[in-house]
């Protein structure tokens, strides 16, 4: 029986822009860590890129590290795909770069990965809509352990790794584009899809950018449908998590920041927003709206970047919104001079990082609570029952008498 040797290199091809997908480079596994080498072609090129400005910049050296650079593992299947993977394929992937090929242009962003210097694999595709009832069924089962899909049904079900996470959801072909549909768990608290849907519907009334969303019935079931910004028309965009742009690892032991904080989002949009003025004030925006709903999984990879131009990048609208009612106090990033202490004062600690005076991250706050305090409204509306809109409620309106007594 012939033993299998895991691939320990892969060619990287970007389909950015319309048209046949163009070689980038190569990325290896070393002795310690990592690889990377832009190809000639590429660097060649009036259309060429940085994969990321801040650690991968555009140069005929070698570029090493030792992890894989977060512009990549942004490509790779998240955790619900690795987990819709492993239950679909005899053969895991062994490391880093076989999950990079095993994605087959189901990833966020634009970046494709071939064995082959030549040529790419046949690419996944994301399936019909008609279809959407089946594979959310598989996904179910999938997630509860117990599923052994076709070869048919599981290359389907693989094109549903996306903007990260952990829950069942699929991607599909839906009014000329490609959605996320999210499906709740039997076992969820409360019914996780309207009340994400109404979060979104909040939050865009507070004035965040969020991807377009509808909410439907399937089998009797609520689903959220949430339109993928990184697909287009044209092609793919570019896309660069915070996680990716901040490289978390080569921070400096004792940095006060530290690297998990949306202070070190804002110093990258400084960096390489196409307006970063505009961009700080949408994150300020965004970060306060995650404090006052309860939203306490605002982690890093729920933030990122999209390229707007030829390396020219804008925030990315804000996904993955959800009150976490059993969770509060604490944010998942750093977010003023308390560190992740979600009140208030500390929003309010540190405006200038993005650009506003303290009156103006006042009135951004007074305006996210204007929204909120109608929550119960936004929740009734995606049809909620009662006890889902009073525990809800309640976390997205618990700041309210404080912000009305200013």
């Amino acid at each position: 029986m012939a033993i299998w040797t895991p691939i320990g290199s892969a060619f990287v091809y970007s389909a950015h822009a319309d048209g046949d997908p163009v070689p980038v480079g190569q990325i290896a596994i070393q002795a310690r860590g990592f690889a990377f080498r832009y190809a000639n072609s590429w660097l060649a090129s009036p259309e060429s890129f940085a994969l990321d400005p801040l650690n991968l910049p555009l140069s005929e050296q070698q570029l090493s590290s030792p992890k894989l650079w977060g512009a990549f593992e942004d490509s790779t299947p998240d955790n619900w795909g690795r987990k819709v993977l492993l239950a679909t394929h005899k053969q895991h992937p062994q490391n880093e770069i076989e999950w990079l090929l095993a994605s087959r242009g189901a990833g966020v962003g634009c970046l494709l990965f071939s064995a082959s210097r030549h040529q790419l694999p046949p690419l996944h595709e994301a399936p019909p809509f008609e279809i959407l009832e089946k594979l959310l069924l598989a996904a179910e089962q999938i997630d509860q352990g117990n599923y052994h899909p076709s070869d048919e049904m599981a290359k389907l079900l693989e094109y549903g790794s996306s903007m990260g996470g952990a829950r069942p959801k699929v991607t599909v072909h839906f009014r000329g584009g490609e959605w996320i549909a999210k499906l709740g768990r039997r076992d969820d608290i409360f019914d996780q899809a309207r009340a994400e849907f109404a979060t979104l519907n909040m939050a865009e009334a507070a004035g965040v950018v969020v991807p377009e969303h509808e909410l439907l019935e399937v089998a009797g079931r609520a689903v959220l449908l949430v339109k993928r910004f990184d697909r287009q028309r044209a092609g793919r965009s570019h896309y660069l998590s915070a996680y990716a742009s901040i490289n978390t690892h080569r921070m400096r032991v004792g940095d006060n920041d530290g690297p998990m904080s949306y202070l070190r989002i804002a110093d990258v949009l400084k960096k390489i927003s196409d307006d970063a003025l505009e961009d700080l004030g949408d994150l300020y925006r965004r970060m306060a709206f995650n404090v006052l709903i309860g939203n306490t999984d605002d982690h890093l990879r729920n933030h990122g970047c999209l390229m707007v131009g030829t390396g020219t990048y804008r925030l990315s609208p804000a996904f993955d919104l959800i009150p976490h009612p059993n969770e509060p106090g604490l944010q998942a990033l750093i977010i003023g001079q308390q560190g992740r202490l979600s009140t208030l004062d500390n929003l309010l600690s540190a405006p200038e990082r993005f650009g506003l005076h303290r009156d103006q991250a006042k009135q951004i706050i007074v305006d996210i609570g204007n929204v909120t305090e109608r929550a119960d409204q936004f929740l009734k509306d995606a049809g909620m029952n009662a006890q889902d809109i009073a525990v809800l409620s309640q976390v997205c309106q618990r700041f309210n008498t404080q912000i009305r007594s200013w």
